[in-house]
């Protein structure tokens, strides 16, 4: 990147610290005009940074990673909402590019002390803290902070420095590395703090044993048009004053959205088990203010006031804080079922006080509650705690546990993707991660656009790139984006991917800029240009704008792709593709991914393998980029080996601790793992059975016993026979005889179970098939296998009919299932008749 000379530079200070904590040293760089107009601020530039002073593969929490706080030119200057500051990283939760952003007032005053932003490199060898002071910066010594929470730290340097001082810090989450801890900013008493939440920055922070930054500043930001700015920046406001944004915002905050997206059916409850929560109405945003709301808050020049100041005055929560955004309502409200108010509070006040992303930690207990239901998680598991749904007391009582990781806390202090990787068990499907993030509180399910944005979002699964829930929702109005309007929420076109792409052009530069986006659901990009042009004494149009927003999120695609990221990591946890909603409005609705995702690629301009062009990046001024993203792949291929080796090494460490934890209860444990090569001699003769046999046989000594959990029903061994032999039934009356294949196109549901013994029943051949296929590869699977009858899913009729002219395909079953009680199925003709199969309900 090029160095320019310290000038004086409208919208900007004009100097970036560069802290080496390894050898306590600081010194001031001075960007170049062009880095500054390609990239902005914020986080693309400082994206930027990262990509040219990191390697491939490092430690996200080694000496090698960077931490970079960059503010944004609109920072701290008079347009609406302009607060706001980026953290960029190597992620410790994903492994790729992180990065998280702030509102309150602590970016303004970290920019009017002199600095655009700092670059922390190394580790320092005792805790410390940064000091900015109207040009001033030095490092201090920090060990009477460590431990402390992050109102203590805020409280105590206050003292020390100056009440005008404002904080950014770690609590004790940072400092045990918690892979989703948060830095905080403005934990005082009339603020009550505001989060970088997302990806782990806080933890990067305290590997580097840095535990805050405290600035004050009286420096004045340079403008070019000072007069033409201020009278544009008012216009700006009384447009925001005048809209349905503030209107609602104002009365309600964001909680506001617990009410509008339950009744869509796409509230995350029981960790994405269904889509509607039947007490919404306790935990909503009237809930707030008829029971704990104190005042409401905003941020720097915001004329919103979306935040909360919450108090409970008696009770076992007895707390004050900053009021429960919606995020954290869903994550440890819906997903929880716990529709407890105050609980939910406290929880979010102790996220705040220890340094926790809600989002990531309520859905990490959420995810230990679903295994301790289904018994992958024992109560000598868990410390004895109860992880039972509904359970108020324990989100409380967690949180500490995660923080300091003790106990169970230390597994919950991963999130839910290593959770999973480490308990196994099938948890895999129900973890709701993408790329390592968890995910938001809207069920993709429920409104299709979200899932194809959550999927291809570079930092994870991630609302706030695209921010498109709004439109997806509610069909709300973003002014911001050109061809915006998103229709059905459950139709699944290949327009949909040109909206996604849209939006995250758009909407991302308001993390290079310093804005809030809620503004872009009311001025235009027209409206963010011409703020930008009277600031910086530059001509920017709305296309311009949006160009550079594009430019920035290429550039974190190809850090990605030299992270080794692929095609592959742009998906959804399976529970979203392959599990129909069981309820609500979007009953029935998986998310088919397939058919966004090629569309997404070409309107990007990126290949099959979701690598962007080399015509894309040299249209956007990124063709310093082509050899990284097209030349020699060998560095991207080590980093995969590395990722592959490690995760060898995980498993072996599992199996290890697996064989030393089940030498006394299952002594035939350690004898599977010398091979198949000598185990004749160390099993006893076990008699001949079928697997047929052996289901007759469970049926008959086990009448009480569960063979199968679905939708909340459940289904006995002799249940379970007396459905097998009932297709068996009609597969004989549809001529199938032994030794022919029979194919399924089903989801993890009982019908494959019943489809699966069937066959087996009468000698077929079970051909399963995944019902994420598209239309070709289908095809070539039937034809290939000579299939003749297939057992497909109601979501996969059409398919199936549409290539079955193609093939050897002479009949197609229905499976029904409780999530299609209006589909229309075949009048049954006799007992035996193949309807029958289709007219009964499975899981009576």
């Amino acid at each position: 990147m090029g160095l320019g000379v310290l000038r004086e530079m409208h919208g900007y200070m004009g100097k970036i610290l560069r802290v080496n904590l390894t050898t306590s040293s600081i010194s001031e760089e001075f960007p170049d005009d062009e880095t500054l107009r390609k990239y902005l601020g914020g986080s693309g530039l400082a994206t930027k940074y990262l990509f040219d002073e990191t390697e491939p593969g490092i430690d996200p929490l080694g000496p090698e990673n960077k931490l970079i706080f960059m503010t944004g030119p609109l920072t701290g200057t008079q347009s609406p909402s302009t607060g706001r500051y980026s953290v960029v990283t190597k992620a410790p939760l994903t492994n790729g590019w992180g990065q998280a952003n702030s509102a309150g007032f602590w970016g303004r005053d970290f920019k009017r002390s002199g600095f655009d932003g700092v670059i922390f490199e190394g580790v320092s060898p005792r805790p410390v803290y940064l000091l900015t002071d109207d040009g001033k910066a030095e490092l201090l010594d920090a060990g009477k902070l460590w431990g402390m929470n992050t109102s203590e730290t805020t409280r105590i340097l206050k003292e020390k420095h100056g009440s005008t001082f404002n904080v950014a810090c770690i609590g004790i989450a940072g400092e045990n590395l918690v892979k989703y801890a948060a830095i905080m900013n403005d934990c005082d008493e009339e603020n009550w703090g505001r989060a970088a939440g997302r990806c782990g920055v806080g933890a990067v922070m305290g590997s580097k044993n840095l535990k805050a930054i405290a600035s004050r500043g009286t420096l004045q930001i340079p403008i070019a048009d000072p007069e033409r700015y201020r009278e544009e920046a008012k216009q700006r406001f009384d447009w925001v004053n005048q809209s349905i944004l503030k209107m609602t915002l104002e009365v309600y905050g964001t909680a506001t959205m617990v009410d509008l997206v339950n009744v869509k059916g796409g509230i995350p409850t029981k960790n994405w088990q269904t889509g509607v929560f039947e007490n919404a109405e306790a935990i909503n945003g009237t809930a707030i203010n008829e029971k704990i709301l104190v005042k409401r808050k905003p941020c720097f020049a915001c004329p919103i006031h979306c935040g909360r100041i919450a108090e409970i005055k008696a009770g076992p929560f007895k707390s004050k804080g900053e009021g429960p955004e919606y995020e954290s309502i869903s994550s440890f409200g819906t997903m929880c079922g716990i529709d407890n108010l105050e609980a939910i509070t406290l929880a979010h006040f102790l996220c705040n006080e220890y340094g926790l992303d809600t989002i990531s930690a309520g859905s990490s207990v959420a995810f230990a509650m679903e295994c301790y239901q289904r018994g992958i998680l024992k109560p000598e598991d868990v410390d004895g705690l109860d992880f039972s749904w509904g359970n108020a007391q324990l989100i409380v009582d967690i949180i500490e546990k995660i923080a300091k990781r003790e106990g169970i806390g230390d597994l919950l202090a991963e999130g839910t993707m290593r959770m999973s990787q480490k308990l196994g068990q099938g948890s895999e499907h129900f973890a709701m991660h993408v790329k390592g993030l968890e995910l938001p509180g809207y069920d993709s399910r429920a409104a299709k656009v979200t899932g194809l944005a959550y999927a291809v979002a570079n930092r994870g699964g991630d609302h706030i790139t695209a921010y498109i829930e709004g439109p997806a929702f509610l069909n709300m109005p973003f002014m911001i984006v050109e061809e915006a309007d998103v229709g059905d929420p459950l139709r699944e076109i290949p327009e949909t991917a040109l909206i996604v792409k849209n939006f995250e052009d758009s909407l991302g530069n308001f993390d290079a800029i310093g804005g809030c986006k809620f503004m872009g659901m009311v001025l235009t990009a027209d409206d963010w240009a011409g703020l930008m042009s009277s600031l910086m004494g530059i001509d920017m149009t709305a296309d311009e704008f949006r160009r550079t927003g594009e430019r920035i999120y290429n550039l974190e695609r190809a850090y990605l792709i030299r992270e080794g990221f692929t095609r592959a990591d742009d998906t959804l946890p399976p529970r979203l593709l392959e599990d129909p909603l069981p309820e609500g409005p979007a009953e029935g609705q998986v998310v088919d991914l397939d058919i966004l995702l090629d569309a997404y690629y070409q309107y990007r301009g990126w290949d099959e393998y979701g690598r962007p062009t080399i015509e894309k990046l040299e249209e956007l001024d990124l063709e310093w980029l082509v050899d990284v993203i097209h030349g020699d792949i060998a560095p991207i291929q080590e980093v995969v080996r590395k990722k592959v080796k490690d995760l060898q090494e995980v498993e072996r460490k599992q199996v290890a601790e697996a064989r030393k934890a089940s030498a006394s209860d299952k002594p035939w444990f350690d004898k599977y793992f010398i091979g198949p090569f000598k185990l004749s001699y160390t099993m006893k003769p076990y008699p001949e059975i079928n697997i047929y046999s052996f289901l007759e046989d469970t049926a008959r000594e086990f009448p009480d016993v569960i063979a199968c959990e679905y939708v909340d029903e459940e289904m006995t061994y002799p249940e379970l026979k007396d459905r097998v032999d009932r297709l068996a039934s009609a597969f004989i009356a549809l001529g199938v005889e032994k030794g022919d294949k029979v194919a399924t196109v089903l989801p993890s549901c009982p019908e494959f179970i019943i489809a699966d013994y069937a066959a087996m029943k009468i000698g077929a051949i079970h051909v399963p098939l995944s019902i994420l296929h598209k239309a070709d590869d289908l095809e070539y699977e039937l034809k290939e296998s000579g299939v003749e009858v297939v057992v497909c899913s109601y979501r996969r009729i059409e398919r199936v009919n549409q290539v079955k002219p193609k093939t050897k395909v002479k009949k197609v079953i229905y499976a029904p299932t409780k999530l299609y009680p209006d589909y229309e199925y075949p009048k049954m003709e006799k007992i035996d008749d193949p309807n029958y199969y289709l007219m009964s309900d499975l899981l009576k």
